[in-house]
């Protein structure tokens, strides 16, 4: 989340003094805004009051209370010695908050230690459990007249105190923060109030003459245009959509600070924080990557908007190298996956934040490639003078979907065109459902059973074939479905007359026995070629598109005879197409059963878990094929 904190010392400036009404003042609820205030002796009980004036009328302005939509106020004061004055988790009622604020207490201390006042900001007031909320911009208000002055206090020099407040400073502006400076009367050092203020100084800070200056509308309009142009914009939530969001982003060494991590997954956070999240809406996932990625929660986790932020306040930076093709590999067997809550015909859009070239750009590409076969909505986001362009295009699945900062402070500059462009109307329409209406094929799996998938991956393997066949339109004049399963030995489980009814085809798969043994693939295709599509099978000959799908997770124990069988039926007009699941498939092999060319007819997966992540795309290719009518 955004804090801003708002310095105010005292300094001499030129601010012409006409007026607006205090009506025209407006102000950007929910807020939790602090005050630092000085009480040391350098300011007369009249200034202090006037301090107060000024204090109680910014406070007036906002909607303070308890509810979400609400700001809250907080309060420390601080001289010689540090009072804590009122919290957030204190009562918030308007009226509450501003007595207690009538109440600050005057000490006229003999020193201004304004290190401690900017210490307990970061430690107390917005340390977990002290009322901050998560997604909710925090604002501190720091006032003092004079510079930092140790006095007798502490035991080193007026120099090493003033490093001392920039010290502080800077660990506040790193939560991350906004912090303004606001210098009044002649006291004090302009170069230690703008070394306060974040970058640029000029956008952070005011000065003006006195305290009577202090509490004219021009000033509190000044604070509050300030304040509040410093927040990221408001944008109307994305009401009414559905769709399944991933970030991938990167936390490389190339970030240089954890800091700038930190900064990311705010972004992240706030983007979040504008979309309609929920179980029947927008869900969303979210993996880190260098040189391994790390999975933070799923789609399926069903986290609130709060519970995500607070979970991203406190992951640890890493480190390591860029490897993006492992994120992606792993986004499509782990992520965007129906076993993780993907669903059908709602989008599946990417984001991808990264700030330099990818370690393995050849692994990467050959992941992009599979990202555009896919029905996948990809942004790419570069981040400072080591992105990509070239590669950044070829992330995002549109040139419009290609957004570039110069740091990590500009991500806030393009938070606006990314979440317009995840709401309706601004992104693409959702992927229309693969249904195969009117297409017209003969379709025989070839399912794998041998000893080495195991019975909870041969059930995977199951739903896969049951959600790529919903997706067609059977029947005697549409589709038609075989299915052989092999191991030591093949046989077929139906053939393409048994069923007329989608029906009747899911079930039949959902009883498919598993029978274990090796994997003899060669005799699933014998029998393939044998009967597969004869008419006694079912099969209507060259009229219709002839498809095979072998599903396997090793090498066969025949190869030679594979290939043999393979060609041969490739050579009769079989469109075949080739799935390896795990680490033992032969690629090669799966090359040369799938036919040509092999980008479109061969495909590979980590798990059986994971074949969901192809079920679109196998269902689309089948489709494709299945229009390809033999002469």
């Amino acid at each position: 989340m955004e804090r801003i904190i708002i310095v105010l010392c005292l300094v001499p400036c030129m601010l012409a003094m006409t007026t607006p009404a205090s009506s025209e003042l407006e102000v950007c609820d929910p807020v939790d805004i602090a005050f630092i205030v000085d009480t040391s002796s350098s300011l007369w009980f009249k200034h202090f009051k006037l301090q107060i004036k000024f204090i109680h009328d910014i406070i007036s302005l906002w909607d303070i209370g308890p509810g979400n939509q609400q700001s809250r106020a907080a309060a420390v004061s601080f001289s010689s010695r540090l009072f804590p004055e009122f919290g957030f988790s204190d009562s918030q009622s308007k009226k509450s908050v501003l007595t207690a604020v009538n109440n600050i207490t005057y000490v006229a201390g003999d020193a201004t230690r304004m290190y401690l006042g900017l210490e307990y900001a970061h430690d107390t007031i917005y340390a977990p459990g002290n009322g901050e909320r998560p997604n909710v911009p925090n604002v501190v208000v720091i006032l003092t007249d004079g510079v930092t002055n140790p006095g007798h206090y502490d035991n080193f020099t007026r120099e090493v105190a003033k490093k001392l407040t920039q010290t502080q400073a800077a660990r506040v502006r790193d939560l991350p923060a906004n912090l303004f400076a606001i210098g009044i009367g002649n006291d004090i050092d302009e170069n230690e109030v703008r070394g306060i203020a974040s970058q640029p100084s000029e956008s952070y800070s005011l000065f003006v003459n006195n305290f009577d200056d202090l509490n004219s509308n021009f000033v509190k309009k000044s604070v509050l245009r300030k304040v509040c142009g410093s927040l990221p914009q408001k944008i109307e939530e994305c009401k009414q959509t559905k769709a399944d969001i991933f970030f991938v982003v990167d936390e490389s060494s190339s970030l240089h600070q954890e800091k700038n991590f930190q900064r990311e997954l705010t972004f992240v956070a706030s983007v979040i924080d504008q979309l309609e999240v929920g179980r029947d809406d927008v869900r969303v996932g979210m993996m880190t990557f260098s040189s391994d990625p790390r999975m933070l929660f799923q789609l399926d986790d069903f986290k609130t908007k709060e519970q995500m932020a607070t979970l991203l306040k406190s992951i640890p930076w890493r480190g390591g190298d860029t490897y993006l093709d492992k994120a992606l590999k792993r986004l499509m067997t782990d992520g965007l996956v129906a076993s993780h809550g993907s669903r059908n015909n709602v989008p599946q859009i990417i984001i991808v934040i990264t700030d330099g070239k990818s370690t393995n750009p050849r692994e990467t590409e050959k992941m992009l490639v599979e990202l555009r076969r896919r029905n996948f909505i990809v942004f790419a986001i570069g981040v400072g003078p080591q992105r990509d362009p070239a590669e950044l295009l070829r992330i995002a699945s549109d040139p419009s979907y290609v957004l570039e900062v110069e740091n990590i402070d500009g991500l806030v500059e393009i938070r606006k065109k990314l979440i317009t462009q995840l709401c309706p109307g601004d992104r693409p329409e959702p992927p229309k459902p693969i249904t195969c209406q009117g297409a017209i094929a003969d379709i025989i799996f070839i399912a794998d059973s041998s000893t080495s998938i195991g019975i909870t991956a041969f059930k995977d393997l199951k739903e896969f074939a049951k959600s790529v066949v919903n997706r067609f339109t059977i029947g005697p004049n549409n589709i038609k479905i075989g299915l052989v399963t092999f191991a030591d030995d093949a046989e077929f489980q139906f053939r393409l007359n048994t069923f007329n009814d989608k029906t009747e085809v899911i079930k039949a798969i959902s009883n498919m026995p598993y029978s274990t043994g090796n994997t003899n693939t060669h005799k699933a295709l014998e029998l393939l070629n044998k009967f597969g599509f004869t008419a006694n099978f079912g099969g209507r000959g060259n009229r219709v598109p002839k498809i095979a799908i072998v599903i396997t997770d090793g090498a066969s124990r025949q190869p030679t005879l594979t290939r043999t069988l393979a060609i041969k039926a490739k050579n009769q007009g079989i469109m075949m197409f080739s799935i390896g699941v795990g680490p033992y498939i032969d690629q090669n092999e799966l090359d040369i059963m799938a036919s040509s060319p092999t980008s479109m007819y061969s495909f590979s997966v980590d798990s059986f878990a994971a074949l969901s992540s192809i079920e679109g795309s196998l269902a689309n290719r089948t489709c494709t094929a299945a229009g390809q009518r033999n002469p």
